[in-house]
């Protein structure tokens, strides 16, 4: 990987352009970085969604920017549920469906995402699961209703 570019996925104030142009490198690595910086665009992260990476989509479906419709597609690999549940973009009907998923790390990550709807966490306070329900308890949703 060349110096450049190194230099440019550091900065926390790399353009979303430039980081466009980075997305495209052949490294994995710097894809990997692209997917994860604070700065890349929606647009980019949706092309990265595509990358035959797994690490690479992995950082595309927990990336604050990542479109609803893109989770919606990641969701259909089974790797990807742990950051789908826990981004914050994600789609209530996906929340809902997530909430039922066999893995306990899945709805430990969902108990934690601010999004998820009162209702999901009721269902999560009571899950079979210690740290599922202790998750919950994180969620800065159910935080705000125990500092009043």
């Amino acid at each position: 990987m060349n110096t450049d570019a190194l230099t440019q996925l550091q900065d926390e104030n790399t353009s979303s352009e430039m980081l466009d142009q980075l997305s495209q490198d052949e490294n994995p690595f710097v894809r990997v970085r692209v997917a994860a910086h604070i700065n890349t665009s929606a647009e980019t992260l949706v092309k990265l969604s595509q990358d035959e990476i797994p690490l690479v989509r992995q950082f595309v479906a927990e990336h604050l920017n990542t479109p609803a419709e893109t989770l919606i597609e990641l969701s259909q690999d089974s790797d990807l549920s742990y950051w789908i549940a826990g981004n914050p973009n994600t789609p209530v009907e996906l929340l809902n469906r997530l909430s039922k998923h066999e893995d306990e790390n899945v709805r430990s990550s969902l108990a934690v995402n601010p999004n998820t709807p009162s209702e999901i966490l009721d269902l999560l306070m009571i899950d079979e699961n210690e740290d599922v329900r202790a998750a919950v308890m994180k969620n800065p949703v159910i935080q705000a209703k125990n500092a009043k």
